[in-house]
């Protein structure tokens, strides 16, 4: 078995975060779905690095993943990227050692808000 470490990148507009819940679409859910077709059925549990909010978008998320398929890297993102929906974006997936882990080895987070202040009418 293999640890995959991915970056990924998506517009949470249309997501109700990055933590599968019961109310709506995330990230998590769409990432592992693409790993189930992947691997034919067999279930691949994502861990990331931390979640977002309903609407939330990332840049730089850490994932990680374990698998027994003998794929290239490179390949595995192509075909990540493939069957994740447009608003999911695989920026790298690299073979990592099998202690690494994306939420406890994290060493720092960015957090940037933007505010758009108009008027209404």
């Amino acid at each position: 078995m293999k640890r995959f470490k991915a970056v990924i990148q998506y517009d949470g507009t249309n997501f109700v975060g990055y933590q599968i819940q019961p109310n709506g679409r995330t990230v998590q859910e769409e990432i592992e779905k693409a790993l189930l077709r992947m691997h034919k059925g067999d279930v691949v549990k994502i861990v990331g690095s931390g979640r977002t909010d309903t609407g939330v978008h990332a840049k730089g998320q850490v994932i990680h993943f374990d698998s027994p398929l003998a794929i290239p890297p490179a390949k595995y993102r192509k075909a990540l990227q493939t069957f994740t929906p447009y608003d999911i974006s695989i920026v790298s997936v690299e073979e990592v050692a099998s202690d690494f882990h994306a939420r406890f080895g994290t060493t720092g987070k960015e957090y940037r808000y933007f505010v758009q202040r108009s008027e209404f009418f």
